[in-house]
């Protein structure tokens, strides 16, 4: 009966150490948003990252797929990069090795040229001894259709941000002008004119991520802004 008894601790310990011992991803659905290239030859990039952990206490080999790559037109590609290189646009699949109890970034990069548009791609990663225990990670991106000739580093500041039901603009070049929030469908949801230090009304529209422009007379600077 004794021996029984310590066989099942023994068994429960192991199990333990089993469950405890895992590779985790901080995020597993991701957003890349930014401007397109001013033209069709142009180069401009959308990039999204994520945090791969190993808790365990051996190195564990890694293996991904990209499954899904939906791209709005032939002039965007996208790439993967992972804790051991970045790869070209038509590389689906590689493995890795993650240390123990090390924290390492991945990265999954839109080149999107000319064309506005939406894509997406979902890369799935597990661990090669065990591949039927997996982790699928969403990557959407959003191309904003705006001439980045026309855009300037953003010199206002937006407070509180994240936000929710108002929104300060502070510009360090004006005391008033014009503000747009666009939407990640390209689509103005938010206009108006703005003073320093006054509250807009932000209250009608949804939590998400949106792109504030503040235009003057040295043209458009522009800034994420979350709404929680």
């Amino acid at each position: 009966m004794l021996k029984n008894i310590t066989l099942t601790v023994l068994c429960v310990f192991a199990l333990h150490i089993s469950t405890s011992a895992q590779v985790i991803y901080d995020e597993d659905t991701l957003l890349a948003t930014g401007f397109v290239a001013s033209t069709p030859n142009g180069y401009a990039e959308l990039v999204a990252e994520t945090k791969i952990r190993n808790t365990g206490s051996l190195p564990d080999t890694i293996v991904w797929y990209r499954n899904v790559n939906t791209l709005p037109t032939a002039n965007w590609t996208s790439a993967v990069c992972d804790i051991v290189t970045c790869y070209s646009t038509t590389t689906n699949t590689a493995e890795f090795i993650i240390d123990p109890s090390a924290v390492r970034i991945l990265s999954f990069h839109f080149y999107t040229k000319g064309d506005k548009g939406m894509g997406q791609m979902v890369v799935r990663f597990a661990k090669k001894s065990n591949q039927s225990n997996y982790t699928d990670i969403y990557i959407n991106a959003q191309g904003y259709g705006l001439n980045i000739n026309t855009l300037k580093k953003a010199d206002f500041s937006l407070f509180p941000n994240p936000s929710k039901g108002s929104l300060v603009i502070n510009s360090a070049s004006t005391n008033s002008g014009a503000y747009s929030i666009v939407n990640l469908l390209g689509e103005t949801v938010l206009s108006g004119s703005f003073e320093n230090g006054n509250p807009i009304d932000i209250s009608s529209l949804k939590g998400g991520v949106y792109c504030v422009n503040v235009l003057d007379e040295n043209g458009i600077s522009s800034s994420k802004l979350v709404i929680e």
